[in-house]
């Protein structure tokens, strides 16, 4: 009798629980699509580059110091080679002060990505979960995001409605 009361519990249960609709996005493909994000991509490389450049002509002038030096090292006293060496150590903290003011995780660079990409991110995001609402959808895996997914069908693939849905938002 128990048995019987707890399969028709476990059956009310099953038929009573709503279906799950699943479906798949591939956001890199989706964002390598919009014309703002390959401009942000341009505008970021742009100033990566220029920073890059600024920092090795630092290196150089540090290195065509330290070469001086060396060839001076000779010809200076005991207090001349401390003074020197500490200004060229100075000079190497200032140099790299500023590659963590460019490039660390407070720098320039990534405060300019945020900048830059966070609007595009918050757009991919409204319009997913536009589509998974309107659509009924109670879990979206981003394909691109190393979730670990090794295989899905074409049908669950919401791509190409999210696109659609941020071309007309725009």
């Amino acid at each position: 009798m128990k048995r019987m009361v707890l399969f028709l519990m476990a059956s009310l249960m099953a038929v009573t629980l709503p279906a799950q609709k699943y479906a798949v996005v591939d956001s890199e493909k989706i964002l390598e699509s919009l014309p703002e994000y390959t401009s942000a991509q341009e505008q970021i490389s742009r100033l990566q580059e220029q920073y890059q450049q600024k920092l090795q002509e630092e290196y150089t002038r540090l290195e065509e110091i330290f070469q001086k030096y060396q060839t001076e090292k000779g010809n200076l006293n005991t207090q001349q080679r401390k003074m020197r060496e500490q200004q060229i150590l100075d000079r190497e903290k200032e140099v790299k002060a500023m590659q963590e003011q460019y490039f660390g995780q407070e720098g320039t660079m990534a405060k300019a990505s945020e900048t830059l990409f966070k609007p595009i991110q918050e757009r991919l995001q409204e319009a997913i979960k536009y589509i998974a609402d309107k659509n009924g959808y109670s879990l979206v895996l981003d394909v691109s995001a190393g979730m670990g997914i090794v295989h899905y069908g074409p049908e669950i693939d919401i791509s190409p409605l999210v696109k659609d849905r941020l071309e007309q938002v725009r």
